[in-house]
């Protein structure tokens, strides 16, 4: 029975992330950038993310929301920024610090990462993890690429942190298939709501 309901929840994710990346591929250059736009403005106003010191950002990859522009704002701010890179023997994620005027540069999968070493040590309740998504539900549940790099990750390094994801209207379904291991997020941030996914 385990094992049946195992499978058909690995089937479902599956089945999900297919229809969820396809759609988001099918949305255009100008499409993903006001949308995007739209997400940085309801950003603003969220006081965990405001009053961050440190924040954790992603690299935007396959149309995912675009995060350079709060680069930008979180670097003119005085704020310390790290980005995820995915270790050399490619099972987790550490997160490197970024400094103003870097670029970024491709590193794993062709995922664009700071070039430098600084590593994230340790992060406190009042720092915020922006985090990117396949899918998510009203109550938290995220349906990540299927590799567990960031429920690993909040169980460890970034655990203390309130996390954010950002994501696009469509993203965000009744339900996300979920397990034992899948961790969920505190906040939801879409082009047109701002979702509270924790008392």
């Amino acid at each position: 029975m385990v094992e049946d309901h195992q499978a058909w929840l690995r089937e479902e994710k599956r089945r999900l992330r297919a229809l969820l990346r396809e759609h988001r591929r099918q949305l255009s250059a100008a499409a993903v950038m006001e949308k995007s736009s739209c997400i940085l403005a309801r950003l603003r106003t969220l006081a965990p993310c405001v009053d961050a010191s440190i924040l954790v950002l992603y690299s935007a990859d396959d149309n995912e929301v675009q995060t350079e522009a709060i680069w930008q704002e979180a670097a003119a701010q005085g704020k310390t920024v790290y980005y995820p890179r995915i270790t050399v023997d490619l099972a987790d994620l550490e997160f490197v610090r970024r400094f103003p005027g870097e670029r970024l540069i491709p590193g794993a999968f062709g995922i664009l990462v700071p070039p430098g070493e600084e590593l994230l040590t340790r992060l406190q309740a009042r720092d915020v993890v922006l985090t990117p998504g396949v899918g998510f539900d009203v109550e938290g549940g995220r349906l990540g690429r299927g590799r567990g790099y960031y429920d690993r990750a909040f169980r460890g390094v970034l655990a203390p942190a309130v996390r954010v994801a950002l994501a696009y209207d469509f993203q965000v379904l009744p339900r996300v298939p979920s397990g034992p291991t899948d961790e969920k997020v505190h906040f939801l941030v879409t082009e047109t709501r701002l979702i509270v996914c924790r008392s």
